[in-house]
């Protein structure tokens, strides 16, 4: 052919048919080849992966008689493809490119699940899985996924196995589960995982009901189970539910036995109770718990309510619960409640007696309940019998009309309490829930009053709670007294104030207080409000008490204004509060 600039380009060759390529792809780790048929000595040949790919894969000529030619390339891949191929005979170009399909890498032969055998030994000893129909080379994997990222074990079939392969595959555990089996064949990728489905590990047959033997004794230390029927080595398990954790008693038979005898404290929860028994054989695992009910222990019956007699005495005296119609030997216990794990007074009747007394130190004040139980000899404690008991017998309260309070300045106050009998004793509290009192008094010899000093709270109205005591009884309820409150002085009129502002310097003034009785106290303020009496030219305060005799009362060594001004006078009777302010006016000097 010719190109219009004269260059001359050879002919191209002819590509090889479809039919004439085969491609070999092989398992991982062997190289691929193309083989192309139909050729003569001198052709090449050459693979690329796509129609646009600058290099070859490969290439190859054909040689001297031959027919075809080979082309060795490394790997093409797992899954199947296609390459292109192309001839160059001879003085002639390229020819163009031929597509040619491959398939994936050769696959094992998945095995049967039917020919997999799992033994799922019991304990941590190796288990195993035997996979039989496998060639000489196959390689068997045991994986714990289907995806086979866990693998379990391996093995190569070798060319003296007759019975299967077998796969140690470490303990697989007690519960049923599923593995997976993969081969590999000769040549051949790993076969797609097989699922294989594999038992729990073997459990010892359950016991019968008819081989376990329960004595419950009394007190429990003595309790028995006996279980027959077992073999040498066999462990058997005692337990208090059928999901309890651990065991609370076991035993294993000893050589030559066929049973074995347990001594343990049987749970108990009163009635007929239950407990799970199992057994275990060597190398088996422990087998399902059997529940065996047995009989509570002898109980005594409870004790009627109207056998006892509860004495609520008062306080400072013990209290007694006396019981009747009981046997020698009997232990009798109270309790503070139906579920006090502790008793308050326990006793046992004495040798040809039918009766037991029980002495408390204090039941309480109040109404209340006591729960007692009987224990016979050779049986169990009975269930607690309740028994309800009065309160303390308690003082009548005073009444309030013969409740007389004194409430005066200053802290003599008085309590009288009339109507009383000798040896009486009257408190009297600040308030209803106070703890302690804030005075107390007896009534003596002979007498029927109390008089109770004390400092009442407060210097106006209240109120103060008074109870009684009587030598047999207890301290009555409170009776509630208003008291009046202290009383308050009255108020001197200012024409009975005369107040004198002298010219002379150095404290000459003076105030003269008249209608005034002896023993009061007189005291001068600046203002009305001031808490504090006014200052002296010494320095004190300002207030004087009226002699004996006298009616009247001067202070003196005063410093008033020179101006004149205001003072305020009160005055203080005895047993009486300080009066109210008296202004008085005086004038300049």
């Amino acid at each position: 052919m010719q190109i219009p600039d004269g260059t001359a380009w050879a002919a191209a060759s002819v590509p090889p048919a479809p039919s004439l390529i085969r491609v070999d792809n092989r398992v991982t780790g062997t190289s691929d080849s193309v083989t192309v048929n139909g050729l003569s000595p001198g052709d090449m040949v050459k693979v690329y992966r796509d129609a646009g790919a600058a290099s070859p894969l490969g290439s190859a000529t054909v040689g001297s008689g031959s027919t075809s030619a080979v082309v060795t390339i490394g790997q093409l891949g797992v899954e199947s493809g296609h390459v292109y191929v192309t001839v160059t005979q001879p003085s002639y170009s390229e020819s163009k490119r031929i597509v040619k399909s491959y398939a994936e890498e050769p696959l094992s032969a998945s095995p049967a699940a039917t020919s997999i055998r799992v033994t799922n030994r019991s304990g941590t000893s190796s288990d195993e899985v035997t996979v039989r129909g496998l060639a000489v080379g196959d390689v068997v994997r045991i994986y714990a996924d289907s995806s086979k990222t866990k693998l379990l074990g391996s093995n190569t079939v070798a060319a003296s196995t007759t019975d299967g392969t077998v796969v140690s595959v470490g303990s697989l555990g007690a519960e049923a589960g599923v593995l997976y089996v993969a081969v590999t064949e000769p040549g051949r990728r790993e076969s797609r995982a097989t699922e294989k489905a594999y038992e729990a590990e073997p459990v010892t047959e359950k016991l019968r009901l008819e081989q376990i033997r329960i004595v419950n004794e009394l007190g429990g230390a003595n309790d028995r189970v006996t279980v027959s029927g077992i073999k040498p080595g066999d462990t058997v398990k005692l337990y208090a539910s059928d999901k309890a954790a651990a065991p609370f008693a076991q035993a294993t038979a000893a050589s030559g036995q066929s049973e074995v005898t347990i001594s343990a404290s049987l749970p108990s929860s009163g009635g007929d109770d239950s407990i799970y028994v199992s057994v275990t054989t060597p190398p088996l695992r422990e087998s399902v718990r059997v529940s065996k009910r047995y009989r509570e222990e002898p109980k005594t019956p409870p004790i009627n309510p109207g056998m006892i007699t509860v004495t609520n005495e008062q306080e400072g005296t013990q209290d007694h619960i006396e019981l009747i119609g009981l046997s020698a030997g009997d232990v009798v216990k109270v309790y503070s409640s139906e579920t006090a794990t502790t008793s308050i007074a326990t006793t046992t009747v004495g040798a040809d007696s039918s009766r037991a007394v029980i002495k408390i130190a204090q039941l309480g004040k109040g109404a209340g309940y006591v729960y007692i139980t009987l224990t016979s000899p050779s049986k169990g404690e009975s269930s607690r019998t309740v028994k309800a008991y009065a309160a303390e017998q308690s003082s009548v309260p005073a009444d309030r009309a013969d409740i007389q309070i004194r409430n005066i300045a200053g802290p003599d106050d008085t309590v009288t309490v009339t109507g009383l009998k000798p040896g009486d004793m009257v408190k009297v509290y600040a308030e209803e829930a106070a703890a302690e009192p804030i005075g107390k008094a007896s009534v003596g010899s002979g007498a029927v009053t109390a008089e109770v000093k004390t400092t009442l709270p407060g210097t106006g109205y209240g109120i103060v709670y008074v109870t009684v005591t009587r030598a047999d009884g207890e301290e009555s309820p409170r009776t509630p007294k208003i008291y009046p409150a202290e009383p308050l002085t009255l108020p001197i009129a200012a024409s009975y104030i005369q107040v004198d502002n002298n010219t002379e310097a150095g404290g000459r003034d003076e105030v003269t207080v008249t209608g005034l009785k002896a023993g009061d106290r007189v005291r001068l303020y600046d203002d009305a409000l001031s808490s504090t009496p006014m200052q002296t030219a010494l320095g004190q305060q300002a207030d004087a008490v009226v002699a004996e005799g006298s009616t009247v009362v001067t202070l003196d060594r005063l410093e008033l204004k020179p101006d004149g001004g205001k003072l305020y006078v009160t005055v203080t009777s005895k047993d009486r509060r300080e009066s109210s302010r008296t202004m008085k006016a005086y004038e300049a000097e």
